[in-house]
């Protein structure tokens, strides 16, 4: 069996401690009747916690919900509450009647014993590679999907697009989906996408655009780009010139607080986009 350890390091009660620790009213619930341990000693009732206290919540395991298949899986970081990946370009993280990267994460649970269901904290376009987050339970997942929601795991891209683009400010646009082109479009009663642009390289024919988003919004990277005028290079959906199998976009910065323990992690992988940028 496994668990979580989680150390307090204030005078606070065990039901506000999970609470802070985004453990949901029905969990705790769930916890206290099927007992939680605090320091090594099993509980199944609220009590009052001190500094340096250890908290122990058992982890049940589950059965895989998703075909495992073997594929290439590029692991950057792992501990027993996350798995990071270097999403490659060319494939869904999780499209049904369809091999995808959930597939090849549970095929890589059930080689590693991991007997947990496949629970992405952020997700990648097809096309677009680099960092992603697999919590490895469901105190985990609902941790960081509060932490996205409060916008305190910091994710960065790096866009290429052509033509010299000096930027470094941030940038904020009302996006609605439209159905003819299939694109988010500007619009005053659409939600707002915010995201800091930097300029970090700049040449005669592209620049490297590093994009810090403030909102998880689906395309805003590639929409906000595109109303600039600057579309990523190869992303011919957003207006790119460039026909590739793929658009010059990648995932490559992610800093978080880890679940247990707290400590900032932060995690870089920069990608190989030169074959892409010789061509053109």
């Amino acid at each position: 069996m496994k668990y979580i350890k989680i150390k307090n390091n204030k005078k606070i009660s065990l039901k506000k401690f999970l609470k802070e620790n985004y453990i949901s009213m029905r969990a705790y619930q769930e916890l206290l009747k099927n007992g939680i341990y605090l320091n090594d000693k099993l509980l199944f009732k609220n009590v009052d916690l001190v500094a340096g206290d250890v908290v122990k919540i058992k982890i049940e395991e589950e059965n895989l919900d998703y075909e495992p298949i073997k594929g290439n899986l590029d692991v950057i970081f792992e501990n027993d509450n996350i798995l990071v990946i270097n999403k490659p370009s060319g494939i869904t993280v999780n499209s049904k009647n369809q091999i995808n990267l959930s597939n090849f994460i549970a095929y890589y649970f059930h080689e590693s014993n991991i007997k947990a269901k496949i629970r992405l904290v952020n997700r990648l376009d097809m096309n677009t590679s680099g960092l992603m987050m697999i919590a490895k339970n469901k105190y985990t997942h609902a941790y960081y999907q509060k932490q996205l929601e409060e916008n305190r795991i910091i994710k960065k891209y790096l866009a290429f697009v052509n033509g010299i683009l000096e930027i470094n400010r941030l940038f904020k646009i009302k996006l609605t989906y439209d159905e003819n082109t299939k694109t988010y479009r500007e619009n005053k009663k659409g939600k707002e996408a915010i995201t800091k642009f930097k300029t970090l390289e700049c040449n005669k024919k592209h620049s490297i655009i590093e994009c810090d988003i403030k909102t998880g919004k689906t395309h805003q990277i590639r929409a906000s780009l595109a109303n600039l005028g600057y579309p990523i290079i190869g992303d011919d959906l957003y207006g790119s010139e460039y026909k590739m199998d793929r658009f010059l976009l990648h995932s490559y910065h992610l800093e978080f607080f880890e679940f247990a323990s707290q400590e900032t992690i932060i995690l870089e992988n920069f990608p190989y986009f030169k074959p892409f940028l010789m061509n053109l």
